[in-house]
């Protein structure tokens, strides 16, 4: 059963890449400020690599989740699926923040202005139409993030369901309290 369900999120994180609507394309990246609190956004699943259990998102390299994972590369993903009622706590580190100008010119054109605002994400504009874009230049960036632990949450009417995997013991998972 342990194997089962490890099995399920494995081909859940896969097929993100193919359905719009799966419910772990997109989840929440917690990472560790600078001033030792929690900072957590939403995020979007770009790619998983089963091989080696690594997560692979976009930023704009000048955002706040880069110097946070400049500086701790500890981090957490939350992953839900509400008509399933599970949830998934993946324990992170990063393992490379990339500058990676093929995969930038293989987004779609109207994304890639996401990644070429001339001010960095969280400065102050005077209103939404007061954003100006890079001609030539764009700030995108590939976080990878290796999996080192998974905690699974399904809730049930009679018995909820929780097993910890971790990447140390083979992801062969125990069984816990939930």
């Amino acid at each position: 059963m342990k194997s089962i369900l490890l099995e399920d999120c494995i081909e859940r994180w896969i097929n993100v890449k193919k359905d719009k609507k799966n419910p772990f394309r997109f989840f929440t990246l917690s990472t560790i400020a600078l001033n030792g609190s929690p900072n957590s956004r939403t995020v979007v699943l770009r790619n998983f690599n089963k091989d080696n259990f690594v997560f692979t998102i976009y930023s704009d390299y000048r955002s706040q989740k880069i110097t946070e994972l400049n500086s701790d590369c500890r981090a957490q993903l939350l992953f839900y699926d509400g008509k399933r009622s599970i949830q998934i706590v993946v324990s992170v580190k990063c393992i490379s923040i990339i500058k990676n100008e093929n995969t930038f010119k293989s987004i779609p054109h109207y994304s890639k202005k996401d990644y070429s605002s001339k001010l960095a994400p969280g400065d102050i504009i005077t209103s939404p139409d007061a954003i100006d874009y890079e001609k030539k230049l764009n700030y995108f960036t590939e976080l990878e993030l290796e999996a080192t632990a998974i905690d699974y949450l399904q809730l049930k009417r009679n018995n909820h369901l929780r097993i910890k995997y971790i990447s140390s013991d083979g992801w062969s998972g125990v069984f816990l309290n939930p």
